[in-house]
């Protein structure tokens, strides 16, 4: 099997979402044909690394990747697709401003039009089942994203919840489709403790619901423990991913 070869796409601009989100907006001809629409699409970025104007991908082959030599290696992140427009020809994607920036959010910040960055092919298998009572959409900044995503694919005649952790009331965003969203601060409180809390404390509409569930791992293992003992949630109908550790 020919594995697919990254696409070096160049930033077209970025925007301030809010103080600790930057949206950047990438094109180029390699664009064409990108499989990016659909809830929550995960795709590698491919940074370049000092002394490199643009980062170093491989090709493919039926064997694998292979590396251009003598090339340094790129650093690689795993993001979601924001928004794929593929009449515009631009692939959003939003970055958090974490203290103390890794080398994604570091690219993010100083990257102007024309940098460039590659990008692989989208994963991701999340749907809404239909036979579902009610969703619920739980996460923190980092899942912000994908939530939105998921928000749109929601069926807008079953009821919806969005409970979402962020630093603080300027972190908060406008999110598309119909869920009731709470808004948890997090303040000086460890991340995740909030958003624990929070969903401990919902209330949730009858019958057989869906989860979706993504953000700080540590949160993320104990809200699912919670859905699926003291909710009564199938296992199946709890998807939930950690994004990263605080500790």
């Amino acid at each position: 099997m020919t594995t697919t070869a990254p696409r070096l796409l160049q930033v077209s601009r970025s925007t301030r979402v809010t103080p600790k989100m930057i949206r950047v907006t990438l094109t180029g001809e390699e664009l064409a044909g990108f499989p990016g629409e659909g809830p929550d699409r995960r795709i590698k970025m491919f940074f370049p690394v000092e002394g490199q104007d643009r980062p170093a991908v491989p090709r493919a082959s039926t064997g694998g990747p292979v590396w251009p030599a003598g090339e340094p290696r790129p650093t690689i992140r795993t993001y979601t697709v924001r928004r794929f427009d593929p009449a515009a020809g631009e692939l959003d994607v939003d970055f958090v401003l974490h203290d103390g920036y890794g080398p994604a959010a570091a690219w993010a910040q100083a990257a102007g039009p024309g940098s460039w960055v590659g990008v692989s092919e989208p994963g991701g298998r999340w749907v809404p089942d239909p036979s579902s009572a009610f969703h619920v959409v739980i996460g923190d900044e980092s899942a912000l994203p994908a939530v939105a995503t998921v928000l749109e694919a929601l069926p807008a005649d079953v009821p919806a919840l969005a409970i979402l952790e962020v630093a603080d009331a300027g972190e908060e965003q406008e999110l598309p489709g119909h869920a009731a969203v709470t808004w948890v601060h997090r303040g000086a409180s460890p991340a995740g403790e909030p958003l624990v809390a929070a969903v401990q404390a919902a209330a949730f509409p009858e019958g057989a619901g869906q989860a979706w569930l993504a953000g700080e791992s540590a949160a993320v293992k104990e809200i699912r423990a919670h859905l699926l003992g003291d909710r009564k949630l199938n296992r199946r109908a709890v998807y939930a991913t950690g994004y990263w550790r605080a500790r």
